[in-house]
């Protein structure tokens, strides 16, 4: 072999030692932007030239959305481990599928969470009790696991197979577990999703700590079930890691970024990843390009409440329509569904609309979306006017940090909406020039980053390979401490005692020095 061969086969060795073997681990609760951002930090691992194998169920694959979005490039691209997973009736199943079951999460976010619960038995016991992907597990040798933070067999397999774990959370700060990422201070650190700014009233407080105590109350829950089923399963110890995973885990990473979100005090491990599922986007067809041609300089409004929210029921999808049909911009609106009654002729529905091309084009003049994690940040990241109309869980919290934080658009709450109230918001947020401005202040925050979101996910999953976890950036102390220890109550239990003692010394002191002057002055005059 010649020098120059040699060489060549020296650096591809090299390159091939530097690639990790990493299991990525997606929700499964049928196709949503949660589960496609996961499978982004899979393609971005792959990208970097590190084998990605994903974990998925056997019916994912039957998903209507998934089957566009994914389905084409998943097997392709990837290793796949499949578990099994019964068939279901979505239309009654507690999946993302069931509309009904959907809309029946319009409450608090904690209740919502609560009603939820029973699907982390389905969460927990489908993988486990597919024997053959166990196997494979423990062929691959997997250099890490990334996974979403709700999927709690990836922590299961991280303790059996001792694999550093990277846990994901799409919510930002506002992440199920308490413990994981820690509430330092709840006067100003919102317990979860509590839609109100870092100065809260005293009401909003009494509310904040409240909701502190109920999600833990429902995390317990969801822990002891997940536990019980994973030990019944026979899987033993590594089950443990279901609840102490805040003990284990090199690191969490969090769509966060300070544009958008209010400071809060994070541990070192866990890594604000900025929105990095964004993605260039692609030129539009010249469908799209002959609807925006023919708005003129009205331009258009691009309308899109997520993929759970679709579907509308008769009376909200009325209202949209008319409120649409009132403006003389042309409306693109991704929906799938009846005809909404009033529907105009300026407003053009399709069950898929290339979304972020449409926001990246100049005449797009108003986003009206329902604020999940993935079209905030769009939002951001574009520089767009919003009209948020939040439904439910991190909605309404991401709604009120752009309305109020960034200053960009105005929130329509579902509660007591009409046509003419979404109209008059939707018209003013277009026409005053304000909003636009605090978007476009807000978007040049954003993209004052030193490192490119994505490169900054990979040089930290990239670390954990190296150094074979992370437990130095992961306070110890912080977990351990208990109810008491955590808040100084015990400290202050001790100032308290000590007062008591003093002042109590001081009183009989007093008392003393008192009563022998009264003597004395007796005394003194008998």
């Amino acid at each position: 072999m010649d020098f120059t061969g040699l060489l060549i086969s020296v650096v591809l060795l090299t390159s091939l030692c530097e690639c990790g073997n990493i299991l990525v681990v997606p929700v499964d609760f049928g196709y949503n932007s949660r589960m496609r951002n996961v499978i982004k930090i899979g393609r971005i691992m792959l990208n970097a030239g590190h084998q990605v194998t994903f974990l998925l169920s056997d019916q994912i694959e039957h998903d209507a959305l998934y089957k566009i979005g994914e389905t084409s490039n998943m097997n392709k691209t990837f290793n796949v481990i499949h578990f099994k997973k019964p068939p279901v009736d979505v239309s009654k199943d507690m999946n993302s599928l069931n509309q009904d079951f959907i809309n029946s999460l319009i409450v608090s976010a904690v209740d919502a969470y609560d009603t939820i619960v029973p699907v982390y038995s389905d969460f927990i016991s489908f993988p486990l009790k597919d024997r053959s992907i166990w196997k494979k597990f423990a062929r691959s040798k997997f250099d890490l696991i990334i996974s979403d933070e709700r999927m709690f067999v990836s922590r299961v397999i991280s303790a059996s197979f001792n694999i550093p774990l990277i846990l994901y959370e799409n919510w930002g700060p506002m992440i199920f577990d308490t413990n994981l990422v820690q509430r330092f201070n709840l006067a100003y650190v919102p317990a979860f999703l509590h839609p109100s700014s870092d100065i809260m009233s005293f009401s909003e407080r009494v509310y904040n700590v409240w909701e502190y105590f109920k999600l833990q109350n429902v995390n317990r829950k969801v822990y002891s079930i997940s536990i019980a089923i994973c030990k019944e399963l026979g899987y033993g110890d590594p089950c443990d890691n279901i609840e102490n995973a805040d003990k284990t885990a090199s690191l969490v990473f969090m769509n966060r970024n300070d544009a958008l979100h209010y400071p809060i005090p994070l541990m070192p491990h866990v890594i604000s990843v900025e929105g990095f599922f964004l993605e260039d986007p692609k030129p539009l067809d010249q469908h799209y390009v002959n609807i925006i041609e023919k708005a003129g300089k009205h331009g258009i409004i691009v309308v899109s409440f997520g993929s759970l929210f679709r579907r509308l029921w008769p009376e909200l999808r009325t209202t949209f329509a008319k409120a649409f049909a009132a403006l003389p911009q042309t409306v693109i609106w991704s929906y799938e569904g009846p005809i909404p009654e009033g529907l105009g002729n300026n407003t053009i529905v399709s069950k898929w609309i290339p979304q972020e091309s449409l926001l990246n084009h100049p005449a797009t003049k108003l986003f009206v979306t329902q604020c999940g994690a993935s079209s905030s940040f769009q939002a951001l990241h574009y520089a767009l006017p919003v009209i948020g109309v939040p439904f439910f869980f991190d909605q309404p919290f991401y709604c009120q940090k752009l309305s109020h934080r960034v200053k960009s658009g105005q929130t329509v709450s579902l509660e007591g909406i009409t046509s003419e109230k979404l109209q008059r918001a939707m018209k003013e947020v277009i026409e005053n020039k304000t909003y636009k401005a605090n978007a476009e202040r807000a978007a040049a925050i954003y993209h004052d980053q030193p490192i490119p979101p994505k490169d900054k996910l990979v040089y930290w999953a990239e670390y954990v390979i190296r150094h074979k976890g992370a437990p130095h950036l992961r306070s110890q102390a912080a977990n351990e401490l208990n109810f008491f220890q955590y808040y100084l109550l015990d400290i202050i239990a001790l100032v308290c005692c000590v007062c008591i003692i003093i002042g109590t010394v001081l009183v009989i002191i007093a008392k003393k020095v008192i009563c022998f002057i009264f003597s004395y002055q007796k005394d003194k005059y008998d």
